[in-house]
């Protein structure tokens, strides 16, 4: 036998460590002499008590001699990317934003409205069609529950549309038997009691928003075609959202300002708001930070002259920067995301079944190439049939990380998954690991202090 390639040790004070299995998932507390057995057990089997042999191999701590964990890997990744049960569907009602932030790759004039079909609301037509598509996907998949949520653009300028595509889907999951849940991705600048008390008659799972830290760095990056900033706003209604008792996910920009976050997680603590959940994005400038990620990997020299951005950190800083802001949301209470403690779920970008679309009917994988056609990877037609272009079947190719020879060798690889796939595709490079929903490997011993408050004095940093 063998030990696993995945064991991870993290040391108490006390002398004896936490182990911790990347694949499997599995938390022990071990002593040093436990440790040592289990680093050596090919020559020392005999010697571990069969109770706990058994206890280490349910865990896959120690493996059989033969056992190819890579190939476990694969095969747990392609249960869930092609499985069918996981459908889901992200719908953009509208490309029209209210904002004009800094850093927005979507961001287009208003005056073109009339005259560009970029700034277009779903028609009628492109609505009939999107609701076909869904109903059949869902029939085709055969599942039980219809999960639908809302992005732009800024889909809360469609409201009423938002609207009727929720009371149609709801009124026929309710004649099929199935369950249906809704949540809305929006700047909330648009959010009013009026909306909130309409779309709460639905199954409401979350609202998610956006901050970039606190108010004089937010109001600096997301603000009103006239220049006004919208923290006060984004606050107000996330307060308006968490009082009826609705989920609100808050997405935390992290930009080169990353260092005052600190003084946002105060502002929200002192209001009351820290029941929201976090979830971190480090801004990227997709020009500089793909030139910095190819330095960084080894596909150009060093030397390649880039330029600094005027809003995203360097792309080598991001782990460090992610740990800053993790550590100073959980030192103030904040719930933060779970740890992936080695069960690694592929994002939805790599499932076969997710699907996102934009108000014309072409057909997406992520939102972070929404609305951006070379990232399309399909179009719904009028029949509600989904015609998939070749760049469905590249992008279906490309996001095993199993087949990067990087990620092979990689401990982190059932945590990480070889990182963003548009990242990888932007920057042709084969993983991007700053960029992952791994949080880091410090981030785990936060998440260790949340969850086992016990530990909290002897965890060493």
């Amino acid at each position: 036998m063998k030990p696993s390639y995945y064991n991870f040790y993290i040391p108490l004070e006390d002398g004896t460590y936490i182990l911790h299995n990347r694949l499997t998932g599995a938390l022990l507390v071990v002593d040093e002499e436990t440790k040592t057995a289990v680093t050596t057990i090919h020559d020392r089997e005999d010697e571990l008590p069969e109770e706990l042999l058994n206890t280490f191999t349910q865990h896959g701590i120690i493996i059989q001699d033969n056992e190819d964990e890579l190939l476990q890997i694969k095969y747990r990744f392609k249960t869930v990317v092609f499985n069918p049960q996981l459908v889901a569907f992200s719908l953009a009602p509208t490309a029209r934003c209210n904002l004009s932030c800094r850093y927005c790759v979507q961001r287009v004039d208003e005056s073109l409205v009339d005259k560009s079909a970029h700034t277009a609301t779903m028609s009628e037509s492109t609505v009939k069609s999107v609701l076909s598509f869904l109903k059949n996907m869902t029939k085709t998949c055969n599942v039980k529950k219809l999960p639908v949520s809302f992005y732009g653009g800024e889909p809360l300028m469609a409201k009423q549309l938002v609207l009727r595509i929720v009371q149609d889907l709801n009124q026929w999951c309710k004649e099929h038997s199935l369950d249906f849940e809704t949540g809305v991705t929006t700047n909330l600048t648009l959010l009013d009691k009026s909306f909130l008390e309409d779309i709460q008659k639905y199954p409401l799972f979350y609202f998610r928003t956006t901050l970039d830290g606190p108010e004089r760095i937010h109001n600096q990056f997301r603000y009103h075609k006239n220049g006004k900033g919208t923290y006060e706003e984004v606050v107000a209604n996330m307060g308006m959202l968490l009082d009826e008792g609705i989920p609100v996910r808050v997405q935390i920009n992290i930009n080169k300002y990353y260092t005052l976050m600190s003084e946002l997680f105060d502002d929200l603590k002192e209001r009351g708001l820290t029941s929201i959940t976090i979830e971190l994005y480090p801004l990227i400038d997709p020009m500089i930070s793909a030139l910095q990620a190819q330095k960084l990997y080894g596909i150009l020299d060093e030397k390649f002259p880039s330029s600094e951005s005027q809003f995203a950190i360097p792309f080598d800083k991001i782990p460090e920067a992610k740990t800053f802001v993790l550590r100073a949301a959980f030192e103030r209470g904040f719930m933060l995301p779970p740890s992936q403690l080695g069960v690694w779920t592929p994002c939805d970008g790599a499932q076969a079944y997710h699907f996102l679309v934009d108000p014309f009917g072409d057909v997406y994988k992520c939102v972070g190439g929404m609305l951006m056609k070379s990232f399309s990877v399909g179009h719904i037609h009028e029949d509600g049939s989904l015609e998939r272009y070749p760049f469905f079947y590249k992008w279906m190719d490309i996001i095993d990380p199993t087949t990067i020879e990087k990620c092979q060798t990689c401990q982190l690889l059932p945590s990480c998954g070889g990182g963003c796939i548009v990242g990888r595709t932007v920057g042709n490079i084969p993983c991007v690991c700053e960029i992952s929903h791994f949080p880091g490997e410090e981030y785990f011993k936060i998440y260790l202090r949340e969850k086992y408050p016990e530990l909290k004095q002897v965890l060493t940093d």
